[in-house]
């Protein structure tokens, strides 16, 4: 997966994320996700990407090998994105 920009780009990366989730009846995943994309609006950057973290942990351990290798890889390239942007704001190296 590309790198993502903004946070918008995350915004939408999740709720796509959580449409094919709810169709494949993983509808807490879903609503997981779903809860870390409405952090987007009116909150800081840092909890909307520490949210959007826990969620996208959460579906990497749970999807039970609904998604497809694709999904998963782009998964795992968002979390590492989202662990070094939390890593650079904690002034943590990488």
């Amino acid at each position: 997966m590309k790198p993502l920009s903004s946070n918008r780009e995350l915004y939408e990366y999740l709720l796509c994320l959580a449409a094919e989730l709810k169709k494949r009846r993983l509808e807490e995943l879903s609503e997981a996700v779903v809860f870390a994309s409405r952090q987007a609006a009116g909150n800081m950057s840092t909890e909307f990407l520490g949210e959007s973290r826990i969620a996208l942990r959460r579906v990497s351990k749970e999807e039970g090998g609904v998604l497809t290798v694709q999904e998963r890889a782009a998964l795992s390239d968002v979390l590492k994105q989202l662990d070094e942007a939390l890593d650079r704001s904690k002034g943590q190296p990488k």
